[in-house]
């Protein structure tokens, strides 16, 4: 057998364990919500306590993550107020978009999402990359926009740049190979490992693997599209802090400690500088994944957030 045969050969397998992968974690887990098509594009969300009183809180995940993950951080507050949980544009169960690596285009898909659900104003949520989103919405359909709480949030440049697989899923027929064949048998062999680590300094929650749906991640579109918007990120960020501080609504952030992965030093710090009245809180001995260690003082922040919505109102 030629060596050009038994190259061929490990191709194809790794192309079939990626088709396999993909069927296996669809079978493994399934949508908890709902499906709405926004301007083409198919949409799964939650929409819980939807008769609450007050304004309506939307959730946005960040990257590598989905609705599944800021349920089971945050589901809870659907106890007092309408709780509105999205997958964000190829992520999760739902369907990516043409130019889907462009945090304007996610804010206008938001934007919409919310009009056909009848929300005229929302107060945003946002964990991680979500943070940036929200913060694209603010800037761009501020009509849509009573307030941000930000956690752990992407705002500013940063030195170093983007991990090079984000930029290797992009890549012409290589970066299909690469999300086709190596993410799944990356996930198999290593997803669990890396998603704990994900928590550091913190214990990864009990169970979380399977609640929060991680290994949907590694599915190839789904990597695909994570990595379009991580890999554009820091030019479109860079554009946008040169509007923070033309922001109206009340913005209050909270960041850990440990965050080893987005600094508040260069993020939540220079977030709070920039747009009058921001407040930044920080969590003791906490990491990137906050949300799901500090739900005592989201709801502190989100209280204060809501007074200080209706002394703006007054």
């Amino acid at each position: 057998m030629t060596l050009a045969i038994i190259v061929m050969l490990i191709v194809a397998g790794l192309i079939l364990h990626g088709v396999s992968y993909k069927r296996t974690v669809e079978n493994r887990f399934h949508p908890s919500g709902d499906f709405i098509t926004v301007n083409g594009t198919r949409l799964h969300y939650l929409d819980l306590n939807p008769e609450a009183d007050g304004i309506p809180l939307l959730l946005m995940h960040g990257a590598s993550s989905s609705l599944a993950d800021m349920k089971l951080a945050l589901g809870s507050l659907a106890d007092e107020h309408r709780l509105i949980l999205i997958d964000r544009p190829g992520c999760g169960f739902s369907q990516s978009c043409a130019q889907v690596g462009e945090l304007r285009q996610q804010a206008k898909l938001l934007d919409a999402f919310l009009a056909d659900l009848g929300v005229e104003k929302a107060i945003l949520i946002g964990q991680s990359l979500g943070t940036a989103v929200a913060l694209s919405m603010a800037i761009h359909y501020r009509q849509r926009v009573a307030g941000l709480l930000l956690l752990a949030p992407v705002s500013h440049r940063w030195p170093g740049g983007v991990d090079w697989y984000n930029h290797a899923a992009r890549l012409p027929l290589i970066g299909w190979f690469f999300c086709h064949a190596i993410i799944p048998l990356y996930g198999r062999l290593n997803g669990e490992t890396v998603t704990r680590q994900a928590f550091w300094p913190n214990e990864m929650p009990e169970g979380y693997v399977e609640n929060a749906q991680a290994p949907l991640v590694f599915r190839p579109m789904t990597f695909r599209a994570n990595a379009e918007v991580i890999a554009s990120l820091y030019p479109q960020i860079s554009k946008m802090e040169k509007e923070y501080a033309n922001l109206k609504v009340p913005v209050r952030i909270l960041a850990g400690t440990h965050d080893a992965v987005v600094l508040s030093t260069i993020h939540g710090m220079s977030l709070k500088d920039k747009v009058a009245g921001a407040t930044l809180r920080y969590i003791s001995n906490t990491g990137h994944p906050l949300h799901h260690f500090c739900l005592p003082e989201i709801r502190e922040e989100l209280g204060q957030l809501q007074t200080d919505l209706t002394e703006k109102s007054q």
